[in-house]
């Protein structure tokens, strides 16, 4: 989900240098001095916007959103990050600046191709719902015109049966610590119809034809291809069918029998729960387990709990309590679904840092890719959840 944007609040939080030399290079003639003023006097600025024409100061506001998007500590850490693949160190640099809005700034309006990039690791950072599969280790991952040129004409062919995908584009982008192969794809979608007004103010109503997003993550040290797409079963297994042909070069869909996740495991109260001291994860708790019942009705038991530090075993007790293990024994219940806590120790005295999320079996997890998810990535591995 985007960050909220307001007009006002991205104007205050940006310096007025910066606004200048951004609607210098539109061409863009506010009407006013800008030595005249104070820093944080937005009203003049926010009254000049307001009195553009209205393409134009549509197309200002939706620069700002995605500047304003990036104006986070997260955002600086995605474009650090891409800074850093191109040997850019701008980490004195942006330790000068005030705050992260006049770094997002500076680097839309100095490096827009990092900016863009950066954008596409952050909405990998924040979103979840991924689907995992093991595809095998170090296959080489193709980003040639050729091969590109095929995972385009192989997604097209695939959403035209739903009406759509008459044009597809793939960017492809390499990040690092762990290394991860990613290809962000954008096909055309249903045309839709927005009723608005034109530059004259004329009501009308005007077609548009809008892109959506599909993520493919290849991460060639786990074997692991992950994807991020909306779909059944049936279509996510053929889009990721599309990936392994075109882009690692298999001649199918690789299938060794691997399960992404087995929860079973969850079902011990007493699972140690070990990390890595570097890690510094403080606790992990096991706020809910989801239990498939064996038989011919679909029946499942679903039992959640406020786990923490003073109440650690609360879960499981409560399990105990609910479930007449006599007559139902934990043994024959099948784990489908797990919510876990993970607590991280706080930098330089702050706030712990909690992250909390699903793990659905067979092959769903709403992690997301930022470091905090990366370690309760590698944690789930060596815990034997994630088995893929």
């Amino acid at each position: 989900m985007a960050r909220q944007y307001s007009a006002k609040t991205f104007l205050r939080n940006v310096p007025n240098a910066l606004l200048k030399e951004y609607f210098d290079r539109r061409g863009v003639d506010l009407g006013f001095n800008w030595g005249m003023l104070h820093e944080t006097d937005v009203n003049p600025i926010f009254v000049a916007m307001e009195n553009l024409a209205e393409g134009v100061r549509s197309e200002i506001d939706s620069d700002f959103a995605m500047i304003n998007d990036l104006a986070c500590e997260d955002g600086t850490i995605a474009i650090l990050e891409e800074a850093e693949l191109w040997n850019d160190d701008w980490s004195d640099l942006f330790g000068g600046m005030k705050n992260a809005y006049e770094r997002a700034m500076w680097t839309f309006l100095n490096n827009p191709k990092r900016f863009r990039v950066a954008g596409c690791f952050h909405e990998m950072d924040r979103v979840g719902g991924w689907r995992r599969r093991f595809v095998g280790n170090y296959l080489e991952s193709r980003s040639d015109e050729e091969s590109l040129a095929a995972f385009e004409k192989s997604l097209r062919l695939f959403y035209r049966r739903q009406g759509r995908g008459r044009f597809c584009h793939v960017d492809v982008y390499l990040r690092q610590h762990p290394e991860r192969h990613c290809y962000f794809a954008y096909p055309e979608d249903y045309a839709s119809t927005d009723i608005g007004y034109d530059d004259h103010g004329r009501f009308q109503h005007r077609a548009r034809r809008s892109a959506f997003e599909i993520i493919f993550v290849y991460r060639p040290e786990e074997g692991l291809l992950e994807l991020r797409a909306r779909g059944n079963k049936r279509q996510i297994a053929e889009m990721e069918e599309i990936f392994c042909k075109t882009i690692l070069g298999l001649v199918q869909l690789p299938d060794d029998g691997r399960v992404p996740f087995d929860l079973a495991v969850l079902k011990d109260a007493s699972f140690p729960f070990q990390t890595d001291p570097a890690d510094r994860v403080t606790s992990v708790h096991v706020r809910l387990l989801r239990f498939d019942v064996p038989g011919p009705l679909r029946r499942r038991i679903t039992v959640s709990a406020e786990t923490s530090d003073m109440a650690p075993r609360a879960l499981h007790q409560l399990l105990n309590d609910a479930i007449n293990q006599s007559r139902m024994p934990l043994s024959g219940l099948h784990v489908s679904q797990a919510k876990l806590r993970f607590t991280f120790e706080p930098p330089n005295g702050d706030r712990p840092k909690t992250l909390t999320f699903d793990v659905t079996y067979p092959d769903r997890c709403t992690l997301r890719d930022d470091q905090h998810d990366q370690i309760a990535k590698k944690c789930l591995k060596e815990w034997g959840i994630a088995r893929a």
